[in-house]
């Protein structure tokens, strides 16, 4: 019976267990190439060498158990003159390879395993947990909290929740960019005004940057909401950095961006660099919000994993949701050290039925119920007390989002015209927008890195 990509791994581990070899190894690499084949580096221990005849043996059980997934190459260190020693250190670098999850710890050799990819990084890289700044400058009040806004399936109203979060924090008097990161399907822009006046953005940075460096600065190409309408009077202040303008060579700027990626993989450092321009060029902020792409995208994930110090998370009551979403609730809980840990999360039940009481309530009481589940199996670390399921403030514990007719469709946060009766639509959408519903996910936020949130009914109105 042939075998799949998901049973490589265990097949390898069959032929260990009947390895002549194994006593006699420190270490065995499982090497998992672009292809899914699987190459072996074996580190054996001191004073040891393997016996060809031993060798033989194991490629002939890999032969047999891997069949068409076997590489056919076992590597073994040749000491000094080893002409591979630089690959070998590489292989051996803690940052390349990690330990094998079905490691038994009375056991050797350890057993780890290098996954190599073209793509999607950023949702499979073991070491991310990186921000531009460390959370600590965060907490002490000297940067930003950098907050990515990520839906598994799209058609949630992630993008209209970031917009009203930006709104409800500005008339709480913080000062917040948002950021769109949805280059496929840029829209923040279409939000604030019928034709964009600064139609430079994300992706001009990233394919600019490279070629002109400090030439191009991103501050002449960020936009300032400052309609009192909009913000308030309380002293705050939005400043938006669209994805760009959809033109005649936006395709093929997107189309560079990601033979870029694939080339030098340094679009990490790129957005990073990019962040931190945007930081200096608007500070103080309090805020930085990024509009993610929602799926498996492999900027979404380079946002939730290596940009951010929080997430917020949308999801419907749905078996494809949340089928989606437990992957992503395990990605953000980041290997356990001093530095990383589990990425804080507000989840929002999305799109939630806002009538016929019966069903609604049974639509509520699954999908928190569902949360905790995901979270109890996937977030928390092993050996850590989970908190109780009533717990309001743990990540499980979702904000629920009711399906509004109002918000479907284009939103428009600006006056289209001089009439009395714009300015009355563009207030009663305002305060939609930064009702009770909305103000929770900024109210959590706030209380996450110790910003001030005392909005009233008056200041939303």
């Amino acid at each position: 019976m042939a075998i799949s990509f998901g049973d490589t791994f265990a097949k390898v581990e069959e032929c260990f267990k009947e390895s002549q070899l194994t006593p006699n190894l420190e270490s065995v690499t499982i090497i998992r190439d672009v292809y899914g084949k699987i190459r072996l580096f074996l580190e054996p221990k001191t004073n040891f060498t393997p016996k060809q005849i031993d060798i033989d043996k194991l490629d002939q059980y890999l032969e047999q158990k891997l069949g068409s997934y076997y590489g056919k190459d076992i590597w073994l260190p040749q000491g000094d003159k080893d002409g591979y020693r630089a690959l070998i250190s590489e292989i051996t670098n803690p940052n390349n390879r990690v330990e094998a999850e079905w490691n038994d710890e009375a056991i050797s050799p350890r057993l780890y395993v290098i996954e190599r990819h073209i793509a999607k990084h950023t949702w499979t890289n073991k070491n991310s947990g990186n921000p531009p700044w460390k959370i600590q400058l965060v907490d002490d009040g000297h940067k930003p909290a950098i907050i990515t806004f990520f839906s598994f399936k799209g058609g949630v109203g992630r993008t209209t929740a970031l917009v009203a979060t930006a709104l409800t924090l500005a008339r709480n008097g913080h000062r917040v960019a948002i950021v769109d990161l949805d280059l496929e399907a840029p829209g923040l822009s279409s939000i604030f005004s019928p034709n964009n006046p600064k139609p430079f953005g994300v992706i001009d940075y990233l394919l600019e940057k490279k070629i002109q460096s400090s030439s191009w600065s991103l501050r002449d190409h960020i936009l300032p909401i400052n309609d009192q309408l909009l913000v308030g009077n309380s002293g705050g202040q939005i400043h938006l950095f669209t994805a760009g303008n959809v033109d005649d060579n936006y395709l093929e700027k997107l189309a560079r961006l990601d033979f870029q990626n694939l080339v030098d993989h340094q679009l990490p450092d790129t957005f990073k660099g990019m962040l931190k321009e945007l930081e200096s060029a608007v500070k103080p902020l309090d805020f930085i919000l990024l509009d993610s792409r929602a799926g498996f995208h492999d900027i979404g994930g380079l946002a939730l994993t290596d940009l951010s110090h929080a997430a917020v998370i949308f999801g419907r009551q749905s078996r494809q949701s949340w089928a989606g979403l437990t992957h992503v609730i395990r990605r953000l809980s980041r290997p356990l050290s001093e530095e990383r840990e589990q990425l804080p999360v507000v989840l929002v039940h999305a799109m939630a039925l806002a009538s016929l009481e019966r069903r609604r309530n049974e639509e509520l009481r699954a999908f928190k119920e569902q949360a905790y589940i995901a979270f109890q199996e996937n977030y928390y670390y092993e050996g850590e007390v989970v908190p109780n399921p009533d717990d309001i403030n743990e990540p499980f514990s979702p904000i629920i989002l009711p399906l509004k007719d109002e918000l479907q469709g284009d939103i428009s946060l600006f006056i289209r015209d001089e009439s009395q009766e714009e300015s009355d639509r563009l207030r009663q959408l305002v305060a939609l927008m930064t009702n009770e519903d909305y103000q929770k996910i900024a109210e959590r936020l706030c209380i996450r890195f110790n910003k001030r949130f005392n909005q009233t009914e008056e200041e939303v109105i």
